[in-house]
């Protein structure tokens, strides 16, 4: 995932209006915006969806539409079947009168979008340049919202959507990006000069223990956090110590901070809706005393968790695994959990996002998510939720493990290339000691899961 200007470029979405010939050698009016599932750090042209906008355009005078309406409709409008099914946030591009318009969820925007008096600072900010659109979850309505607002206001340069993100739109892909840049820098310039270091997420309460204590300890709860998080489906692990992380699970507040809820509603499949923080005063010989608290606050976890679903659920709703995605402990770090190395390394990634913006919204004022209900409907929000099936099926070996003790040549890299093809993470002592050697003998593969755990 690319960083540019404190915003993760792989999530979010573009589109692009431009004129083409049709099948029947006519001119056509399309949109392309980005494909439901794809990534925009990673995708190719054949990720984007294109629809024709005289189709599109008429849905402007409807009062109401649902998911299912608006997934059918769009279905109609693509000018070649072969292309993904367009991005939940279709219409909040087309309805807009912009040749481009970029959506996008950057720290600095959504810090002020998560504050509770983050529409006040705005107008500091940005003065009549804006437009404030409360939250409502993606779809039909919003797009609708977002357009009569910009068409309300002739001085208008971008939409913050309450608790969730950007939009800004320019003649040309370069003066859309530019524009996107612009505004975020403004933003951030803006939070930056407001932080207090000393007195960030209430202050220090507990200092990090040193680098090699803490991954030690790591080293040594980890197989009991596997095990605790496995009853369902068994999950993969990967630890965390970077300095923001480490800042953030010393706070005197991050424990009550990090239960108000999601940065992000697009985090929610990700990272559920708060991490497990463990109640633990950092302490390197009470590695026992760690181990007890995880096991234990899994468990409980888990049982929150399944209690939230069923306050919730609709019918036909099937509940994700409960075992928390994020683990955050004091003194240590963050353990991130999920169905292959890569997964867990995507919790972890938004966790960083959702770090930040608890620091930029708390500097502003008081940090602000959804509700329990509506994290719930995005979280299985059905749309979202195809985004899922969009991912390779999981191959025999995955979610294990596998230790190759022997085999220095031949064998043992046909060995360990044949399990990663197959989904499992391969630890091979022989690989490690070559890479020490600066005579790597590096794995390649299609595997989305191929990873080396050192």
């Amino acid at each position: 995932m690319v960083q540019i200007a404190g915003y993760a470029i792989g999530r979010g979405n573009t589109s692009s209006k431009a004129v083409i010939k049709d099948f029947r050698g006519q001119d056509v009016e399309v949109m392309y915006v980005k494909g439901s599932g794809s990534d925009l750090a990673t995708m190719k042209a054949g990720n984007f969806t294109g629809l024709r906008m005289e189709d599109i355009r008429p849905l402007f005078e409807r009062e109401s539409m649902t998911d299912e309406e608006m997934v059918a409709y769009l279905g109609h409008c693509m000018v070649d079947s072969k292309h993904p099914r367009a991005s939940i946030e279709t219409l909040l591009h087309a309805f807009l009168p912009y040749a481009h318009v970029d959506h996008t969820h950057p720290d600095a925007i959504i810090s002020l979008c998560c504050a509770h008096n983050g529409k006040e600072l705005a107008q500091e900010i940005f003065a009549d340049r804006f437009v404030w659109v409360p939250y409502v979850r993606p779809g039909f309505t919003l797009s609708k919202m977002i357009a009569e607002g910009v068409l309300a206001n002739p001085n208008a340069e971008l939409v913050l959507m309450e608790k969730h993100g950007l939009v800004t739109w320019g003649d040309t892909s370069e003066a859309c990006y530019a524009q996107t840049i612009r505004i975020i820098s403004e933003a951030e310039a803006f939070i930056e000069a407001r932080v207090n270091e000393e007195t960030l997420f209430g202050g220090v309460k507990h200092a990090p223990l040193s680098s090699d204590v803490r991954r030690k300890i790591a080293a040594e709860v980890m197989p009991a956090i596997r095990g605790a998080v496995s009853d369902v489906k068994k999950m993969i692990l990967s630890f965390d110590d970077e300095e923001d992380v480490l800042a953030f699970v010393s706070g005197h507040q991050s424990p009550q901070l990090s239960q108000i809820g999601a940065a992000c509603p697009d985090h929610l499949v990700h990272t559920k809706v708060v991490p497990l923080f463990i109640d633990w005063t950092p302490n390197a010989d009470d590695v026992e005393g760690l181990r007890s608290k995880l096991v234990e606050g899994i468990a409980l976890y888990k049982e929150q968790y399944q209690a939230y679903f069923e306050r919730n659920r609709h019918e036909g709703d099937v509940m994700f695994e409960a075992a928390p995605r994020v683990i955050l402990i004091p003194g240590i770090g963050m353990i991130n959990t999920g169905k292959s190395w890569a997964m867990s390394q995507v919790s972890g990634a938004l966790y960083h996002r959702a770090i930040a913006v608890m620091r930029g919204a708390t500097a502003l004022g008081d940090f602000v998510s959804l509700s329990e209900n509506e994290s719930y409907n995005v979280e299985y929000w059905p749309l979202e939720l195809y985004k899922l099936t969009l991912a390779p099926a999981e191959a025999e070996f995955s979610r294990q493990v596998a230790f190759i003790t022997g085999g220095a040549g031949g064998i043992g890299s046909a060995t360990a290339r044949r399990l990663v093809a197959e989904g499992a993470h391969v630890y091979w002592p022989i690989l490690i000691w070559k890479e020490r050697s600066r005579s790597p003998r590096k794995l390649t593969s299609n595997s989305a899961t191929t990873a080396r755990m050192q």
